[in-house]
C-alpha cells in the first residue's frame, strides 16, 4: 500500500504522561505511536525522534510493533529534563514532542557494560564488571517450560552473560522447531522477509528483561550459519533490514550486547566485505554503542576494526593471548573454549577440571574465559543448545574463581609472566593448570611485607600462611595439579631512600667530587674497588675528590638493616680535550634561524629556507616563529672561562639536540613530553663553536639549555659565554 493512503487513516496516541513522567537513568522510556496497519508499516514508514537535555541530543530510530503500534524506545544516560521530538515521513507521526524526567539508577541498575583499561570491562557508572559468560545458543526457542527452568537454573549459577541466538539452530540435538519465527511463514514453509513475527520479539524481550533482573548480559548471536530455514542465505538488502530493526527494538536494553556471528567464517554466503558493512551498520544505528564482537570457527575477523569493541574467540589457545592483546589492544573473551560434557565430538568431552582450569588460564593471560555445558542425559536437552539444567562440576569451581576474579588489583588483571597476573608490588595470582610443583620460588618488589595464600582450585579450598614474606622467598607446595598462589602485599617496610650523587656521569678532566645526599636515618657506606659496600667498608661523612680512574659504589643503612638501592659510577679521567678555536670579530649573542614545517624528529636546516633570522641573547623560544610546527637552529660561539670538563644539558618538548664544534654532545631528538638529557666534553679556556637545534610539532612547547663546569652548579648559559662572528653573520 502507498505512503498516501497511511496518510488518510493514521492517528496518534501518545502513551506517556506529561511532565510528570520519570524514567531510571539507563532504563527505557517508551513512546507508543498508534496508526494504520495497512500497507507494510515494516517498510512503508520511516520513525526516529531526538532527545535532547542541557545541550545534548540523542536521535534514535522507532520500529513498528504490531496492531497499528508503531515504539520508539530510548535508554537515557544523564539525569535530568529530557525532551524529545519525533521525525517521520508520515505527517502525523512526524514533530510530536515531549517530555520526562531521568532520575537516578538504583539498585543492581549500573548502566551498560564498556571497555574499561583497555583489556577489561565495567558498568557505565564505573563498577568492574567482570565477565562470566555461558552458553545457550537456542534457548529461547523452546517450550515455555524448559525457557523458565533455564532461567531458574541461571538464578543459582555464576554466569553475568548468556550467549544466545537470535535466528533458531540446526544442528546435533537442536533439530526442534521453535514455537515461533523471526519471520512470518507461509503454510508451504516460505519466509515473509518484508516483515517480522511480534509474537517472536515479545518472548525474546521478556527473556531480556528476565536476565536482566538477574543481572545477566545478554549475548545476542545476529547471524550463525546453523540454519534450514534461509535464515543464513538472505541476501544482503533483507540482512541490512532485519539488523536495523532488531537494533531499534533491543539496543535500549542495557545489557544487550551484540555477537555479529556464531562462527561466520562458515557462512560462505557473505564474504569479508559483506561482514564489514553488516557490522557497521549495527554500529551506526545503535546510538549506546553496546559491546560488539564476531565470533570465528576456523579464522579470526580483523578485531582491529572500529566498530569491534572485544575479541571474541572461539579457542583454547592461551599462550596466544599476549599476541593477541598486544595486537587488538583490545578485551579477549575466549567465548567458546570447548565443553564440559560426554557427548561423542571431541570439542564436547571436556573434563571438568579442564573446563575449569580455562578460567584461571584466562584470568593469568588478562583475558576472560566463556563456561559451556555439553552432557546428554538421555533427553538430548544440553545446556548448550537448549538450557534447561546444569550437570557439570565446573559451575560450581567456576564460582569459587569468582571471588578471586573480583578482588583484582585497580584496572584488573594485567599478565606478569607465564605463570602469574596482578600489579606491580600489589598483587599477584600464580597458577599452576597440570603442573605440580612442590614448591616455587618468587622474587617480587622489595620494602614490603606480602601474605601468601595457597588455593586448591578444584577442591575450592585455600589456606593463608601464617607469616609474613620480603623480597625473595621460597613457599612448600603440595604437589598437586590446579593449584595456585595469590600473594598480596599486606604493607610497606620502612625504605631506606636511594642515595643521590650529585655528580653528572664519570668522566673528568681535572678531578671530581664524590658528593652525596646523606638519607634520613641511614649511614651511607661506600668502595673505591669493584667490591660491593657494607657495614664494613668506608663510612661517607662529607666530600672529597678523586683524581683518578675508579669505580665507586654506595649504600644507605638503617637502624633496621634495611638497604637502600646501591648507587654507582664508573669514574674516568680523560686527557683528550677540545682545543679553543680564534674568532675574528667577536659579536654579542647567538644567530638564530627559524624554520617552519611538521617534523617527526629533527630536520636537516641546510636544505630548508628560513622564513626568520637574527640575533638572539640566549638560547630560548624567545625567537620562535609560530605556536607550533617550527624548528630553531640557533649557531655561535661558546666561551668557555677555564680548561674543564663541560656537562651540558637540553630540557625540551619536543626534540633538541647539542653539538660543540662537530661532536654531538646532546642527542634529546624525537617527539616526547619535556625530557631532559645531558652530556659531557671536556674544553680548553677559549671559544668552541656551538649549535643548538630545537623542534616543535604539536603540543607543549618547551626548551632550556644548561651546563656545569666540573663538580660545580648547573645552571643555563648565559648571555655573556654566547657570541657570533661576522663570517658566521656572512
Amino acid at each position: 500500500m502507498k505512503i498516501k493512503y497511511l496518510l488518510l487513516v493514521i492517528y496518534i496516541i501518545f502513551v506517556f504522561s506529561a511532565s510528570g513522567e520519570k524514567t531510571e537513568q539507563w532504563g527505557i522510556y517508551e513512546i507508543i505511536l498508534k496508526g494504520t496497519q495497512t500497507g507494510n508499516p515494516y517498510i512503508d514508514v520511516d520513525l526516529k525522534a531526538t532527545f535532547s537535555t542541557e545541550g545534548f541530543e540523542k536521535t534514535v530510530n522507532g520500529f513498528y510493533d504490531r496492531e497499528g503500534k508503531y515504539k520508539i524506545r530510548f535508554m537515557p544516560d544523564r539525569i535530568g529534563k529530557w525532551t524529545y521530538i519525533t521525525h517521520s515521513n508520515i505527517s502525523s507521526l512526524n514533530s510530536k514532542t515531549g517530555k520526562f524526567e531521568c532520575i537516578k539508577a538504583s539498585g543492581t541498575n549500573h548502566g551498560p557494560v564498556q571497555v574499561q583499561n583497555t583489556y577489561h570491562f565495567a558498568y557505565e557508572d564505573g563498577t568492574p564488571y567482570c565477565e562470566i559468560g555461558t552458553t545457550c545458543y537456542a534457548w529461547t526457542h523452546q517450550t515455555t517450560a524448559l525457557q523458565e527452568q533455564t532461567l531458574e537454573t541461571l538464578k543459582s549459577s555464576p554466569f553475568n552473560k548468556i550467549r544466545m541466538c537470535i535466528f533458531p539452530k540446526d544442528y546435533i540435538y537442536n533439530h526442534n522447531e521453535p514455537e515461533f519465527y523471526v519471520f512470518p511463514r507461509t503454510k508451504d514453509g516460505k519466509n515473509d522477509f518484508t516483515r517480522f513475527s511480534p509474537e517472536y520479539f515479545l518472548n525474546l524481550e521478556k527473556r531480556i528483561r528476565q536476565l536482566q533482573k538477574l543481572g545477566i548480559e545478554a549475548d545476542l548471536i545476529l547471524f550463525h550459519p546453523y540454519d534450514r530455514w534461509g535464515y543464513s542465505q538472505m541476501d544482503m538488502g533483507t540482512s541490512i533490514r532485519y539488523l536495523k530493526y532488531v537494533v531499534a527494538r533491543l539496543s535500549a536494553f542495557r545489557n544487550v550486547w551484540w555477537s555479529m556471528a556464531n562462527e561466520y567464517d562458515l557462512m560462505e554466503s557473505k564474504t569479508m566485505y559483506d561482514w564489514d558493512h553488516l557490522c557497521e551498520v549495527v554500529y551506526k544505528n545503535d546510538p549506546y554503542k553496546h559491546m560488539l564482537g564476531i565470533h570465528n570457527c576456523r579464522g579470526f575477523y580483523n578485531h582491529d576494526k572500529p566498530w569491534i569493541t572485544h575479541a571474541s574467540i572461539q579457542s583454547t589457545d592461551f599462550k596466544s593471548a599476549k599476541k593477541w592483546r598486544e595486537q587488538y589492544k583490545k578485551p579477549l573473551v575466549y567465548d567458546e573454549c570447548r565443553y564440559e560434557g560426554n557427548i561423542k565430538p571431541s570439542w564436547g568431552r571436556l573434563t571438568p577440571q579442564q573446563m575449569t582450569a580455562m578460567f584461571w588460564k584466562s584470568l593469568i593471560t588478562g583475558t576472560y574465559a566463556g563456561h559451556g555445558e555439553t552432557y546428554d542425559m538421555g533427553d538430548e536437552v544440553l545446556w548448550w543448545s537448549k538450557g534447561g539444567a546444569l550437570h557439570g562440576e565446573s559451575p560450581a569451581r567456576i564460582q569459587f574463581f569468582i571471588k578471586y576474579l573480583e578482588d583484582a588489583p585497580d584496572g584488573g588483571y594485567e599478565p606478569v609472566n607465564d605463570y602469574a597476573a596482578g600489579k606491580y608490588g600489589e598483587q599477584y595470582l600464580y597458577y599452576f593448570d597440570e603442573e605440580k610443583p612442590l614448591e616455587w620460588t618468587f622474587d617480587l618488589p622489595d620494602y614490603r611485607n606480602y601474605q601468601v595464600e595457597i588455593i586448591d582450585t578444584w577442591n575450592m579450598t585455600s589456606e593463608i600462611l601464617n607469616q609474613n614474606f620480603q623480597k625473595k622467598f621460597t613457599v612448600k607446595l603440595p604437589g598437586k595439579p590446579y593449584m595456585a598462589v595469590k600473594i598480596t602485599c599486606k604493607g610497606f617496610l620502612i625504605p631506606v631512600a636511594p642515595i643521590t650523587v650529585n655528580h653528572d656521569g664519570g668522566l673528568f678532566y681535572k678531578e671530581a667530587t664524590i658528593d652525596l645526599s646523606q638519607p634520613d636515618n641511614a649511614t651511607i657506606y661506600y668502595t673505591l674497588n669493584d667490591s660491593l659496600p657494607d657495614e664494613n667498608s668506608f663510612k661517607y661523612v662529607h666530600p672529597f675528590p678523586i683524581f683518578k680512574n675508579l669505580t665507586f659504589r654506595a649504600v644507605a643503612i638503617n637502624h633496621e638493616g634495611s638497604t637502600s638501592d646501591l648507587a654507582e659510577i664508573e669514574f674516568k679521567k680523560v686527557s683528550d680535550i677540545r682545543e679553543s678555536e680564534s674568532v675574528g670579530d667577536k659579536l654579542k649573542g647567538i644567530l638564530y634561524q627559524c624554520f617552519k614545517g611538521e617534523w617527526d624528529e629533527l630536520p636537516e636546516t641546510k636544505r630548508l629556507v628560513p622564513v626568520s633570522t637574527g640575533v638572539a641573547n640566549n638560547i630560548n623560544l624567545d625567537p620562535k616563529c609560530s605556536e607550533h610546527g617550527f624548528c630553531l637552529d640557533f649557531n655561535g660561539f661558546i666561551n668557555s672561562p677555564e680548561d674543564e670538563m663541560y656537562t651540558f644539558y637540553t630540557k625540551s618538548d619536543d626534540g633538541s639536540r647539542l653539538w660543540i664544534g662537530d661532536k654531538l654532545v646532546v642527542d634529546n631528538d624525537g617527539i616526547h613530553g619535556e625530557k631532559e638529557k645531558w652530556g659531557q666534553i671536556a674544553l680548553r679556556k677559549g671559544f668552541h663553536p656551538i649549535c643548538v637545534r630545537f623542534f616543535e610539532r604539536e603540543g607543549d612547547c618547551r626548551l632550556k639549555v644548561y651546563y656545569r663546569i666540573g663538580g660545580g652548579v648547573k645552571k643555563e648559559i648565559p648571555s655573556e659565554m654566547l657570541f657570533h662572528s661576522n663570517k658566521l653573520e656572512n
